[in-house]
């Protein structure tokens, strides 16, 4: 892991399946100039203590961060395991209903979320969205814009029309390790109404 590129880039962001008590990252390289950089920039581009070379962060993972890291890492495939699990039980659960496109459950997915894609032109992603959280059931959109939509892409004018399509469609449930089943069953019964209700 960390080691197909140049470089890996690893979250510990607090809701990630590994997660820290606040903000945290992790850089993996084999190579010593992106090292050494990475070094510097994370350090507000200090090489030597008062000697700052170029513009930088202050990046630098605190030991706290590192603590609850080091207790959480031997515990992080069985939770793993169980997103798989509870992906799994939201997919029969989910199975059959009309227009809702279920992720593949494979033995190497980690489920740091469970996004559905709404392929019925008649259910408004949105519309279920808000319909969700009128009842008390959380869900999120991440990613909302395509990155060809992003400014520094202003001057791509490839058409990406799928990509456009579906950060339209797509909407993650709540998920987590240790999610009990009426739970989930609480989210899919209203998943079911809310796309009922608002496809009509």
């Amino acid at each position: 892991t960390g080691s197909i590129g140049h470089a890996g880039a690893f979250s510990f962001y607090p809701t990630k399946n590994l997660g820290a008590y606040g903000d945290a990252g992790l850089l993996t390289t084999n190579d010593d100039t992106v090292a050494s950089m990475a070094r510097q920039l994370r350090n507000h581009g200090s090489s030597a203590r008062y000697q700052h070379d170029m513009l930088g962060y202050n990046s630098r993972l605190d030991s706290l961060q590192a603590a609850v890291l080091r207790i959480k890492l031997p515990f992080v495939d069985a939770w793993n395991a169980q997103r798989r699990e509870r992906a799994a039980r939201y997919n029969a659960l989910l199975a059959g209903v009309d227009g809702v496109m279920t992720p593949v459950v494979t033995d190497s997915h980690v489920f740091h979320q469970y996004t559905v894609r709404f392929t019925n032109p008649r259910v408004s992603r949105d519309a279920v969205k808000a319909y969700l959280a009128e009842r008390g059931v959380a869900s999120s959109v991440f990613y909302p814009n395509a990155m060809q939509r992003m400014p520094m892409f202003a001057s791509n004018t490839t058409p990406l029309g799928v990509v456009d399509e579906v950060t339209q469609q797509v909407l993650s449930l709540p998920l987590w390790a240790t999610m009990r089943n009426d739970v989930q069953e609480r989210v899919v019964a209203v998943l079911k109404d809310a796309i009922t209700e608002t496809s009509q």
